[in-house]
């Protein structure tokens, strides 16, 4: 199951998860992540035992947004031990956006992982 991030309890869901999270920027708006609501809610489903999956509301959690500079919606971000490690946007489907997190992880692990630019 995917779960809803705001500024309030981004730190609780993300920062402290205790598994690998994608997060999905999204904004209301936006056609391209109205279409990958389904993608991202079958993800969430059939990982939920190795990943969490949770969406930001770039509007709602602007700082958010700010931080992680989203400028095009849909955007995800790869978290792993409480840190950015990939980043990507656009339309995806459900393997390459798990295929995403699974490359960060093993890159991560071999201590080759792409500089996100994302400062904790």
């Amino acid at each position: 199951m995917k779960q809803k991030v705001t500024s309030a309890n981004y730190a609780r869901e993300v920062l402290m998860a205790t598994k690998p999270v994608l997060v999905e920027f999204y904004a209301d708006w936006c056609a391209k992540c109205a279409m990958m609501e389904d993608v991202i809610e079958e993800l969430a489903r059939e990982n939920d035992f190795w990943m969490k999956v949770c969406q930001i509301d770039m509007e709602e959690s602007k700082d958010l947004s700010e931080k992680f500079e989203v400028e095009i919606v849909p955007t995800y971000v790869v978290f792993w031990k409480a840190k950015p490690i990939a980043a990507a946007n656009g339309v995806r489907d459900r393997e390459a956006l798990e295929e995403m997190v699974k490359e960060a992880i093993m890159e991560e692990r071999q201590g080759g992982a792409k500089e996100t630019g994302y400062e904790q």
